[in-house]
């Protein structure tokens, strides 16, 4: 009998030092798991529109063409001549074969047609033409 009031006399604690524990531990997951955008992405192209685009994320190598008709890829300037071997180097590099094509909405079709060839050429399994949504 003296055991249970004893118990019973005792305040209740609740050690908050695990749940404590386990909210850093979410926090250093979402911020080591959020995917950055990457240099392409933040690039300003006006993209044309699509009904039954979906939106993906990847860190698939992405060529862009500004309205300017620039060439990126990885952020940097490069020319229709060496487009395929630039990105023959960024397959190599991520292993991922499929490859992102992103072209402002002013770029001529014969340009991208040809940056679109250059891609395939540099061993691309998948073009993935980027737009801008519904």
């Amino acid at each position: 009998m003296r055991n249970r009031r004893n118990r019973n006399n005792q305040a209740l604690t609740i050690d908050l030092a695990p749940m404590v524990d386990v909210v850093f531990l979410l926090i250093i997951f979402f911020m080591v798991s959020t995917t950055f955008i990457n240099i392409e992405q933040s690039m300003p192209v006006q993209l044309p529109q699509a009904q039954s685009s979906r939106a993906i994320t990847s860190d698939m190598p992405t060529v862009t063409v500004d309205a300017s008709k620039q060439i990126f890829v990885a952020g940097k300037v490069v020319s229709l001549d060496q487009l395929s071997a630039v990105v023959r180097n960024q397959i190599e590099s991520t292993g991922l074969r499929n490859v992102v094509f992103r072209a402002d909405k002013v770029v001529p079709h014969g340009l991208s047609v040809q940056v679109m060839d250059r891609i395939r050429k540099a061993g691309a399994k998948q073009i993935l033409i980027a737009t801008g949504g519904g």
